[in-house]
């Protein structure tokens, strides 16, 4: 032995004591380490009750929206007056990342996306500064801003109330219902969803407004200065002061009714009620929604992220159990999903308990029943203490966090097993008590740390990735890294007191099982396992050569397309949904009937088998109602004429015969084709996950932009495996430009007078907004719906002239038709058009395709369009965002564990001799991958990253007994490397068959939910197994290789 390698060992033995001095208190007192495992137990059990249950992680999404309602206004209108002036006002602000904007008929918005790690509040309160120092901002007829942060709420459940009554009964059932469950101490969110707003209609007929000789405007004047609600001060006398109020406001529609418009001259008085129809319903809009053919209205019952959602369906269940509805009003649950989160909750604990179950079997067979159980004891112990962290690290009971403790399972008894193998050692050489406990962990001290270290820099990095996904998987690391915490603390304190003194707990039958196991796994590693590492060392770079074909060939399962990469692979649902739109414009009629045809295939298909398919159907006409799962769904609805969608909630298995993507075909195959439509959308995913091709296309010349995006259009209809090709070029609705003639200019009239009057007749005038119960309503003057229907009355609309006369339209104006767009859009100031599609992932993945877009199909519209630009948007967008970031972090985690490792031995090779284990692991979750049959997926990589911290810890075992083989002994380093190897076999064998074993239950489970976070599993279950094959056989070769080429520690 080298004098520098004896130098090094001094040093090591005095670090070790000063490190292990604690060590040492805990190996000899047995009642400090009892009471700290209570404290852990006890206060993990006590802090899991104040943990909050929800579906999936509540996301951020980084949006701000601005919304300006300019009701009656075309999207020409909206752009100028609107979004261009809003967009202009907060490009610049700190913290904004993009601006997206839309002026559609009717509304503007600004979709703000913030860049990552900014304070949203701060922005947010930026936002609406900007916005309010606007001169003249909103126009004249636009509501007030309304600048809102986007946030994601976990939705409980769904209630549909469903009657045969009429529009006004149904309502009040529903809102007495929401009253009910507001009333709910846990209730704090109720959104009705599928019902037309309040609104007083006051209409008054061409006829009426002639024979009285007023205007629309005379009306809505009059109703102004009626109905009132207004203070005038206040009168102070010597018995105390006076408010002085005049309180003349109407609340329901016939309190308008006695509102006087004008005084005769014999005396009399003309009403409203005499003049005009005051009806006291809902906006004019069509729409229909139906429950089973019965009108429905759905209540959505969303938690917040402090709010448990099984408490509050169960309040709620509680509250419907004696709940006694409105005559002739139905409720029930649609949709439960605190059911289904008990459901899969119960999934994840049973898998769990299971893969716990099979990782004691597995110890107790292979070590004495006193090590096994103290080894094991590891899992609750480190569990529940993670649990006194999560609290106050924001991490609550859901999906993602259950399943991140069964992939912690096997290996937080990792360094157990380790410390728990070298104790025993010490007995069986002689020592005993806490001096044997204290020598034993002394040993592996440094590597065991240094292994859960290198472990947790591996999950660090995935804190900081961005976007939904590394939102919806960040409890992952910050749970590993609680967990693996803990057990150091196991298993340096806890651990050492109650294997101090030595002695077996096994006894008959289990001694005898146990020594057959020992006899053969030492013949396994004596008579097999350790001639193949001799003969594997003694041809090293043969051997290497090997390996690295094993390497190319498991990497080329992704070049040859064996293992395909689907960033977030579809997920079969118990939900169908299909939505169907027509171009904007399309009478509500024709709508209708196709949604008709839709409904009456849907239960033409569960008739066919055996009605146990369909659970219940939902159709909505004049409106799409989505409902779809996940962290990022929810139930909302988008009305307008030329929109249908029918839902259909599945009944479970095994009662269902038939998964949801059979049905969606049957369900296909029976409607046909639907003349007339722009899109028909059929879904059978549980979660919503966006378009997989969307691009931005600009251009400074419409024409071209148009022709651009219908070359891109006609590309993407030419290949087979893309379908539902849409963009944002859409024809809006025909419109009638007025322009004055000769005539109308010499009366006096102006562009402005003329619009206003049209605007009053057609549109109406709202003259006041009134708020009833929990609900605000305008109160509106206009023409019957019967005379807004017709060219003839357009016509002979009469318009006012300056001097109290009136006129046709025809007279003054003339009208050309004209049709622009349904919505105008801009990225950043720019004009785009959208351009998106989807892809069947069973003839392609959404990365094959967009690479070929990227690489060739637009840069070469760019040749043929100079001017053109693009940029990848949407879901697609994000997705290489993450996936560049996720790419970025594994690096970063790699250099970490890099760090540490040479730091640990002194040595800048053997670090990487080490960290070859990492991409043989990667190779090895692809072989994974391939043999069960998954697709490559974000998670997948995420568990592959995950995988570079843990398959070290083996290799750095080893590659540690080798240095003190070296160092503290004359062994050749192939003797040493063959010794250290079958010292640590048992170990390495321990800690793999473990980590995969807790993960073995999940990788077999078929739940849906679940399917989202099984690919992680797969990625470490099978990289670990495979990385340690290699580690055997690879490592010492590589340790050789680099003695060979004369490098070894310093």
């Amino acid at each position: 032995m080298t004098d520098t390698a004896a130098d090094d060992n001094v040093v090591d033995n005095v670090d070790n004591k000063a490190d292990t001095g604690i060590v040492n208190y805990f190996a000899g007192n047995l009642v400090a380490a009892n009471l700290m495992m209570a404290l852990m137990l006890i206060g993990g059990a006590l802090s899991i009750t104040s943990l909050n249950s929800q579906f999936f992680p509540t996301i951020d999404p980084a949006v701000i929206n601005v919304t300006v309602p300019y009701p009656g206004a075309t999207p020409a209108e909206v752009e100028e007056g609107v979004t261009r002036r809003a967009e202009e006002a907060v490009f610049g602000i700190e913290g904004v990342d993009r601006v997206v904007s839309k002026a559609s008929e009717n509304s503007g918005s600004l979709s703000i996306d913030l860049k990552d790690f900014v304070d949203g509040k701060k922005v947010k309160d930026d936002i609406e500064a900007a916005i309010d120092q606007i001169a003249d901002f909103p126009p004249a007829d636009a509501e007030e801003p309304n600048v809102v942060r986007i946030e994601t709420l976990n939705e409980v459940m769904t209630i549909v109330v469903y009657s045969d009554r009429s529009e006004k009964h149904l309502r009040r059932g529903a809102e007495e219902l929401e009253e009910a469950l507001l009333a709910l101490p846990s209730v704090s969110l109720v959104n009705t969803v599928g019902t037309r707003d309040y609104e007083i209609s006051i209409e008054v007929s061409e006829d009426s407004l002639r024979q009285y000789g007023i205007t629309i405007d005379d009306v809505a004047n009059a109703v102004r200065a009626s109905s009132i609600n207004l203070s005038s001060g206040e009168l102070r006398t010597d018995a105390g002061d006076l408010l002085l109020r005049t309180d003349t406001k109407r609340q329901t529609g016939d309190e308008f009714k006695d509102i006087v418009l004008r005084a005769r001259a014999d005396g009399t008085l003309l009403r409203l009620g005499d003049v005009a129809t005051i009806n006291d319903g809902f906006v004019d809009v069509d729409l229909i929604n139906e429950f089973n053919g019965r009108s429905s209205v759905v209540l959505a019952i969303k938690a917040s992220v402090s709010e448990d959602m099984l408490q509050i369906a169960q309040d709620i269940k509680d509250l419907l159990s004696e709940y006694d509805p409105l005559p002739g009003i139905t409720a029930e649950i649609w949709n439960d999903q605190s059911a289904v989160l008990k459901d899969r909750l119960n999934l994840l604990v049973r898998n769990g308990l299971l893969g716990f179950a099979l990782v004691f079997l597995f110890l107790v067979i292979m070590l004495d029943l006193r090590l096994a159980i103290w080894v094991a004891m590891g899992v609750p112990i480190s569990f529940f203490g993670a649990f006194l962290f999560f609290d106050s690290l924001g991490v609550n009971i859901n999906m993602v966090s259950l399943f991140a403790l069964i992939i912690v399972l096997g290996i937080v008894v990792d360094d157990a097993i380790v410390v728990g193998e070298n104790i025993i050692s010490e007995h069986e050489l002689g020592y005993e008590g806490p001096h044997a406990a204290v020598l034993g962990v002394r040993g592996v001290i440094s590597p065991v740390t240094i292994g859960v270290l290198t472990t947790m820099a591996a999950f660090a990095p995935l804190l900081f990735v961005t976007g939904v996904f590394g939102q919806i998987l960040q409890a992952v690391p910050i749970i590993v890294i609680c967990v693996l915490a803990m057990s150091l603390v196991e298993a340096f304190f806890i651990l050492p007191a109650h294997l101090a003194h030595g002695g077996s707990w096994s006894r008959p039958p289990l001694t005898t099982i146990q020594s057959k196991v020992s006899g053969w796994f030492e013949h396994l590693r004596d008579n097999q396992v350790i001639p193949l590492i001799r003969l594997a060392v003694k041809h090293r770079y043969r051997t290497l050569g090997l390996a690295f074909l094993f390497l190319v060939l498991s990497f080329s399962l992704i070049a040859t397309g064996a293992v395909r990469f689907l960033f977030f692979p579809a997920l079969e649902g118990d939900q169908l949904q299909v939505d169907i739109e027509f171009p904007i414009g399309t009478p509500f009629e024709t709508t209708d009937e196709a949604a008709q045809r839709m409904l009456t295939a849907a239960y033409a298909v569960n008739e066919s088998v055996d009605n146990s398919a369909f659970e219940s159907i939902s159709l909505t006409v004049g409106g799409i109602t989505a409902s779809l799962g996940g962290p990022v769904g929810g139930t909302n609805m988008t009305i307008a004429s030329n929109l249908a969608s029918v839902q259909i909630q599945l009944h479970r298995e095994p009662l269902r015969k038939h998964s949801a993507t059979e049905l969606e075909r049957m369900w296909r195959a029976n409607v046909g084709e639907i003349s007339g439509t722009e899109s028909i959308s059929y879904s059978a995913e549980q979660f919503a996950r966006g378009t997989d091709i969307e691009y931005e296309l600009s251009h400074p010349d419409e024409e071209t932009l148009v022709a651009g995006v219908e070359s891109l259009r006609d590309y993407l209809a030419s290949l087979p495996e893309v379908y539902d090709i849409q963009d944002s070029f859409k024809l809006g609705k025909r419109q009638y430009d007025v322009e004055l003639t000769s005539v109308g200019k010499a009366a006096g009239l102006t562009p402005s007078l003329v619009a206003r009057q049209l605007r009053m007749n057609f549109f109406g005038e709202e003259v006041q907004r009134i708020q009833r119960g929990r609900q605000e309503l305008k109160v509106m003057v206009r023409y019957p719906s019967d005379e807004r229907r017709s060219m003839r009355d357009l016509y002979n609309a009469r318009i006012r002239l300056a001097d109290g006369t009136e006129t046709s339209l025809r007279t003054v104006a003339t009208l050309t038709e004209s049709r622009g767009y349904s919505s105008i859009d801009r990225v950043d100031g720019a004009r785009i058009v959208l351009v998106s599609a989807q892809i069947d992932t069973a003839m392609a993945t959404p990365t094959e395709v967009n690479d070929v877009l990227k690489q060739e199909v637009l840069p070469a519209l760019q040749e043929e369009y100079r001017g053109l630009k693009f940029k990848q948007a949407g879901m697609s967008q994000a997705q290489a965002e993450d996936m560049a970031s996720l790419g970025s972090l594994a690096l970063v985690a790699l250099l970490v564990i890099y760090v540490m490792i040479a730091s640990q031995l002194r040595s800048y090779a053997q670090p990487l001799v080490i960290m070859s284990a990492v991409p043989f692991g990667a190779g090895g979750a692809l072989i994974g991958h391939f043999a069960l049959g998954f697709d490559l997926s974000f998670v997948s990589v995420f568990g592959i990253i995950a995988l570079s911290g843990v398959v070290v810890n083996d290799s750095l075992i080893l590659i540690d007994r080798y240095n003190r083989f070296r160092r503290e002994s004359d062994l050749e380093p192939i003797e040493a490397i063959i010794a250290a190897t079958q010292r640590r076999f048992r170990p390495i064998v321990l800690t793999t068959v473990t980590t995969a074993l807790g993960l073995t239950p999940m990788l077999f489970e078929t739940s849906i939910q679940a399917q989202f976070m099984i690919p992680m599993a797969v990625s470490l279950a099978t990289g670990i197994v495979f990385a340690s094959v290699i580690i055997l056989f690879v490592v010492p070769i590589l340790v050789l290789i680099e003695e060979d080429l004369g490098s070894h520690p310093a």
